[in-house]
């Protein structure tokens, strides 16, 4: 983007995404692809129209070990493996009705009513958690935190009815670690492209708009974080709000992706 567009912009009040100039045009299978991962573009100031974080292989290949435990092919494409297969939506959807068990009897406020939901919960989530090869101390931090949490949000505030489903989180962090897998070298633009493509699928099946999926992707952000021991609401909340920014932008600025691309 040139230095005049980026001050129109500015002075207009318009939205600006970075755009690399000179790359590769996109097929509308891949421009879709990178929609997915539109929440971190914008948050991160990441080119909107190419596969790369703009790193170099060095870096990003200290960030895939960081954050991601990859460092070759191989488990590259068991990240995908897991994104794609399931991910946090398992945990999610097993968590979900004990969640709004609990929630329905929030605003009571009422410690005995609210013991029963709180104690199931935690008598039968362990054997869940082994089930479906789970960790049961993460499961159960992410039901407590999230009691905590949106029990707040349901007893003081007006929050967002849960979704049936959060991969919406999942597909776009496909997206996201299709760049960093790319600029790390541990994957050709073929192969994570064909990722980004079944995470396009699997989105599709799941919501039906942009809205419902990027209330969705804050949804399971949050869920994510709920399952640390040390979950801190503030930082969390910060969190929130930083992404329901980049969300609000995608879905009402006129140079968005997802105002370019139909759901």
């Amino acid at each position: 983007m040139g230095l005049f567009s980026s001050l129109r912009d500015m002075f207009s009040g318009a939205t600006t995404y970075n755009v690399l100039e000179g790359a590769p045009a996109l097929t509308p299978g891949q421009d879709r692809g990178l929609a997915l991962g539109a929440m971190y573009a914008v948050e991160g100031h990441l080119p909107v129209n190419a596969l790369t974080m703009e790193a170099d292989a060095r870096t990003a290949a200290r960030l895939a070990k960081g954050s991601w435990d990859t460092v070759d092919a191989e488990s590259a494409r068991a990240t995908y493996r897991y994104l794609l297969g399931g991910g946090h939506d398992v945990a999610y959807r097993i968590l979900l009705p004990y969640l709004e068990a609990y929630l329905a009897v929030a605003p009571t406020r009422k410690r005995a009513v609210l013991k029963e939901p709180h104690e199931r919960a935690l008598r039968e989530l362990p054997e869940l958690a082994l089930r479906h090869d789970l960790d049961p101390a993460r499961l159960r931090n992410q039901f407590i935190n999230g009691a905590y949490y949106y029990g707040n949000l349901v007893t003081y505030g007006s929050p967002d009815p849960l979704p049936r489903s959060i991969v919406a989180w999942d597909a776009a962090r496909v997206a996201h670690v299709s760049r960093i897998f790319s600029d790390a070298g541990f994957v050709e633009p073929d192969e994570a492209w064909a990722a980004m493509e079944q995470a396009v699928d699997l989105a599709r099946s799941a919501y039906h708009s942009w809205e419902e999926y990027e209330s969705a992707f804050r949804t399971g952000r949050l869920f994510w974080q709920l399952g640390d021991k040390r979950f801190d609401q503030t930082k969390a909340a910060d969190d929130v709000e930083k992404f329901e920014r980049a969300g609000r932008e995608l879905l009402t600025d006129d140079g968005s992706p997802w105002k370019r691309l139909a759901w």
